[in-house]
């Protein structure tokens, strides 16, 4: 949907872009079309076009980031149209505290492999896995997990468009953390991890710290459950969010 989306561009807000679906111009070549041959004139579409040439060019150089800074979050869900195959499914848990050195796991899943990697083992690894994928898909991610990402990369690239679920799902009915929201999906914890919240992540990480090997198992199990649970939470949001807007 990132080829049919033109928020991106200067003057153009939702009003302006259902009109263009509605008279056929659907993507980004099509409104160049549409502008060459005079269906859309005048000093506005002038000044858009050569975004819009941009755009193209951006996409075709897998050059995320650009779409990352100039798309509203409020519809970063449109790139899982494009992208869900390629998406990462990202969450950390930390030490408690804040700041480059407080995240103990990053838990990723790609929908095929959950990988955990773990402070003081592996966890630069991570920084790998992130920048090979176009989309990072979090919860509460723009507020938490991904600025501390940054801050213990700083000097990564991140190539790539990051999607919060946490506010379409609120835009679709479904607020308060993950957890209350997995249940009303019906989405199960196993049974040691079933009741855990984030203070027990600082929990578990600080009795593995103190000695207690079983702690870590059961910290990385929760984390893990974390990013697979997101999966079906983004397929769902785009769904009901293309539906919204009658593409």
């Amino acid at each position: 949907m990132l080829q049919q989306t033109f928020l991106h561009l200067p003057g153009i807000g939702e009003t302006r872009e259902r009109r263009f679906w509605r008279e056929g111009i659907r993507d980004w070549t099509a409104f160049l079309d549409a502008h060459g041959c005079g269906r859309l004139c005048g000093n506005r579409y002038d000044r858009v076009a050569p975004t819009v040439e941009e755009s193209i060019r951006r996409y075709a150089a897998g050059d995320w980031k650009h779409f990352e800074h100039c798309l509203p979050s409020a519809h970063k869900w449109r790139a899982l149209g494009d992208l869900a195959g390629q998406a990462l499914y990202v969450d950390i848990e930390t030490n408690g505290y804040v700041g480059p050195d407080a995240i103990t796991v990053i838990g990723v899943y790609d929908g095929r492999e959950a990988r955990a990697f773990v402070a003081e083992r592996d966890l630069d690894k991570a920084v790998e896995v992130i920048e090979a994928h176009p989309l990072v898909v979090t919860f509460n991610g723009a507020a938490f997990d991904m600025p501390l990402i940054r801050q213990r990369f700083r000097h990564n690239l991140f190539n790539h468009i990051h999607l919060d679920l946490r506010f379409p799902l609120k835009k679709i009915g479904f607020s308060g953390g993950l957890k209350k929201i997995e249940q009303a999906f019906g989405i199960e914890r196993s049974e040691r991890t079933r009741g855990l919240d984030g203070w027990d992540a600082v929990r578990l990480w600080n009795e593995y710290l103190e000695g207690y090997s079983p702690s870590l198992d059961v910290l990385v199990e929760y984390n893990l459950e974390d990013v697979k649970n997101l999966e079906p939470l983004a397929r769902y949001v785009f769904e009901q969010m293309k539906e919204r807007i009658r593409i």
